[in-house]
């Protein structure tokens, strides 16, 4: 085990609760974190302060694991795991058969990501800690779930900060080519867990779909960004009166059929356009009751803002925006609310936050680690 010394009153944010330390606060390190990433970490005058995984390639140079002296092994990994999984077993509803498992830090296992699609299981292991331990954490997995196929897809961008490079494939079992049956809120989908964004779809906006799902009945609804046509289903579902579905990708656009047909909707209720989301919403002069614009995280901020005025133009009157972005170092909730406020001025809308919008039960996240939302935006009521 390697000792990480820290630098005088750098473990302060420890001791109050947050589960990163930064590379900066490290002073020296007894050990080689080649051969191991696990770490028992001292403040300055040498006293415990906790146990973690350190990597010195890193900017989060320690994820910390417990606070407690036990031994990190695979009962260990095991308790954790039982722990997330009995939450689930109290959040999640029966007639949901697609959610996430183990969500990092708000679980106590940072680094790692493991959702469930039905019969199969999606792993991410996106730090050097969990990936030392991934034969451990998989054969637990396995006992857990014997007749689920187990997929890995660390092929995120965020293992290259940790010096990782990306893995995607099986680990156990096998998975259709042609995607996995799926069914959220009651709702049947077909994911493609091999290749699809994320790990095959975006669950942490399944809340957020019930909402609109609630709202949307005898409304003329507007899906931008729609990737796999989940919000669409739902506004359909839940009596739209009509949707259209924006999104510039030929394989999103697959998917969705398929998600339509499945769900047996009319092409009369339901139309889809492939194109480019800026290019249709300057094009179209179609009013619509509920717009919904859920722009990808890798949108600069200046074309969150336009994006956003744009859609805000094509609202009817008393119409709903649900306006969501995706939180980091460089966009944070002040810069949303501060976009919005610019978009609706641009748009010559009066617009008022009506409902926040976030990540689901089972993306939790610690009360001293705002970091860990990612997810977050507000249905917006236009005058």
């Amino acid at each position: 085990m390697l000792i990480v010394q820290l630098k005088p009153k750098k473990e302060t944010p420890i001791i109050k609760g947050h589960p990163w330390v930064f590379s900066g606060a490290v002073d020296k390190v007894q050990g080689s974190p080649e051969e191991t990433s696990l770490c028992r970490v001292l403040d300055a005058r040498g006293r415990f302060i906790c146990q973690g995984f350190y990597n010195p390639y890193s900017q989060i140079a320690i994820r910390v694991l417990t606070r407690g002296r036990e031994a990190v092994d695979r009962a260990f990994f095991s308790k954790r795991i039982h722990d997330a999984l009995r939450m689930r077993k109290s959040l999640i509803s029966p007639d949901t058969t697609c959610f996430r498992l183990i969500h990092g830090e708000g679980d106590g296992l940072p680094g790692l990501t493991v959702d469930i699609y039905d019969t199969v299981l999606v792993m991410q292991f996106i730090s050097t800690g969990v990936e030392e331990y991934k034969e451990d954490i998989v054969s637990i997995f396995h006992e857990l779930y014997p007749r689920h196929a187990i997929h890995e897809r660390s092929d995120v961008k965020s293992r290259a900060a940790e010096g990782l490079r990306p893995v995607s494939g099986p680990l156990s079992g096998s998975i259709d080519k042609g995607g996995v049956r799926v069914q959220e809120s009651g709702i049947p989908f077909v994911v493609d867990v091999l290749t699809g964004d994320r790990t095959g779809f975006y669950l942490d906006h399944r809340d957020n779909r019930l909402k609109l799902r609630r709202m949307a009945a005898g409304k003329t609804v507007l899906d931008l960004f729609s990737y796999t046509g989940a919000y669409a289903v739902n506004a359909i579902k839940g009596g739209a009166k009509s949707a259209v579905s924006v999104d510039s990708s030929s394989t999103a656009q697959a998917m969705m059929k398929r998600n339509m047909e499945i769900s047996q909707i009319s092409p009369f209720v339901w139309r889809h356009v492939r194109d480019d989301v800026f290019r249709f919403l300057q094009d179209d002069r179609s009013r619509y009751d509920i717009i919904v614009c859920d722009p990808p995280s890798s949108l600069k901020d200046e074309d969150f803002e336009k994006v956003m005025s744009l859609a805000m133009e094509r609202l009817s009157p008393s119409g709903l925006l649900f306006a969501v972005s995706y939180l980091g170092s460089q966009f944070t909730t002040l810069d949303f609310y501060r976009a919005i406020h610019f978009s609706a001025e641009k748009a010559s809308r009066n617009v008022r936050l009506v409902e926040p919008l976030y990540e689901g039960h089972d993306f939790p996240v610690l009360p001293t680690h705002p970091q860990g939302i990612h997810l977050f935006g507000h249905i917006l009521y236009a005058d």
